[in-house]
């Protein structure tokens, strides 16, 4: 029989850092791709990344014998990150630990409990982080829901039961229309989002569900990271995220910071070859990046199948047969961990993420676009990060308590590097 110690131990270092790095990149493959380059924040959790403005020196014909030109100074500017904190804190029952401790079907049961929880729950809501626009939107309102408890949202909900939110009135981020409501259900295929509770009072399309207590303005600042959909822009982020970086993109001389955005005012039309190529040039005319990556969600990217799908009787050259049949070769159900699928554009590759944002493309310069992190690059128990913290702590139930801790933000030298493409039809 195997001692309570024993077990305790076991259910420890079943958690390594390469089994926690599995676990983030099957639930968020926006991190596996941004991961490839981590930045460790020292300092007191602050991250300065200087950025050139103007380029030194002059270079200009004279005449012979003729006066030297003035020399032209650099101009640098400082863009300031600090990190994000996240804690996370799981229940432990006393009964699930002595029949661990028991049994050994009991205890893979037990690790295949906490490796689903940390999936779903921590790196589900990471992985919102960083594909939001830096208010951790676990769900967008498309209007209001006649039944007033259950809302559809604009993108795949990136919540699930259990959890405890908000429901906040995006025109001021500080208005709580929805207070502690519970996740009821969630049908992640029809975008539909059951709470608990009083009823919503004044919704409108475009507020969001967010964690309980985490955007609220009058409390305090937004307690999540940059997203992406944020970062890639060419306006400011909202008041209660802040300035990305501390440089307000609506200054003049400012406008290195900002991205290139491709937007129908609000009409969706079809992704086209055109467009992608005007993505491209724009990328690179504003910030001199390459482009190295695309990413969407499911929806576009079945779109894109389609454009494919209907190019692909004619070719260049000779006629050839269409080989295999309709669909995703393979049945496309298992893409790579970053989201990598076997779609291009250009030679670049389309990266699906399921929960990334409605009717919207990204095209990225990976090189940058990074992860800054604390001392632990991925979430840790506290127990392996300060000495003499036990993994276990006793509560006033028949249960332990486990406390993880993680400190992130979503870096970028150069946003400029980087094209989003909206309203992009997804039906």
């Amino acid at each position: 029989m195997a001692s309570t110690s024993n077990v305790l131990e076991g259910l420890k270092y079943t958690y390594g850092t390469d089994r926690v790095l599995y676990l983030f990149n099957q639930e968020s493959p926006t991190w596996a791709m941004l991961s490839k380059v981590k930045k460790d924040v020292g300092g007191r959790g602050q991250f300065i990344l200087p950025t050139m403005l103007q380029n030194p020196g002059a270079f200009t014909g004279i005449t012979e014998g003729g006066a030297l030109p003035s020399a032209l100074q650099p101009d640098t500017a400082e863009a300031t990150f600090a990190l994000q904190e996240y804690v996370a804190v799981y229940d432990v029952s006393w009964k699930l630990i002595q029949d661990a401790r028991n049994n050994k079907f009991a205890f893979q049961q037990a690790v295949t409990m906490l490796d689903e929880g940390l999936r779903r729950r921590v790196m589900r809501n990471l992985n919102s982080d960083l594909i939001g626009s830096g208010k951790g939107e676990l769900a967008t309102l498309t209007g209001v829901d006649a039944s007033g408890a259950v809302i559809t949202s604009k993108y795949m909900p990136r919540c699930e039961q259990g959890m405890v939110v908000d429901v906040m009135d995006v025109s001021d981020d500080d208005t709580v229309l929805g207070n502690s409501l519970t996740v009821e259900a969630v049908d992640y295929v029809n975008r539909t989002v059951d709470l608990s509770g009083s009823q919503l009072s004044s919704e409108a399309a475009g507020d969001i569900v967010v964690i309980q207590d985490t955007m609220d303005d009058s409390q305090n600042d937004s307690l999540h990271s940059f997203g992406l959909v944020g970062i890639v822009d060419n306006a400011n982020p909202a008041a209660v995220v802040g300035n990305y970086g501390g440089i307000n993109r609506s200054t003049a001389g400012n406008e290195y910071w900002e991205s290139v955005v491709l937007d129908n005012s609000a009409v969706n039309r079809a992704f086209t070859e055109d467009l992608g190529l005007e993505a491209e040039d724009s990328m690179r005319e504003k910030g001199s990046g390459k482009l190295k990556a695309w990413l969407t969600n499911q929806r576009v990217a079945r779109r894109y199948h389609e454009i494919l799908r209907n190019e692909s009787i004619a070719s260049f050259g000779s006629v050839q047969a269409i080989r295999g049949g309709l669909g995703r070769e393979g049945g496309g159900s298992d893409p790579a961990e970053d989201g990598q699928t076997d779609y291009e554009f250009s030679g670049i590759p389309f990266h699906v993420d399921p929960y990334f944002e409605n009717n919207t493309i990204i095209g990225l310069d990976t090189d940058h676009f990074f992860l800054g992190v604390g001392e632990n690059d991925t979430p840790r128990p506290i127990s392996e990060i300060f000495s003499d913290v036990p993994t276990f702590r006793q509560t006033s139930n028949a249960t332990w308590e486990v406390v993880w801790y993680y400190q992130m933000q979503l870096l970028s030298d150069n946003p400029a590097a980087a094209v989003k493409i909206e309203d992009v039809a997804e039906a």
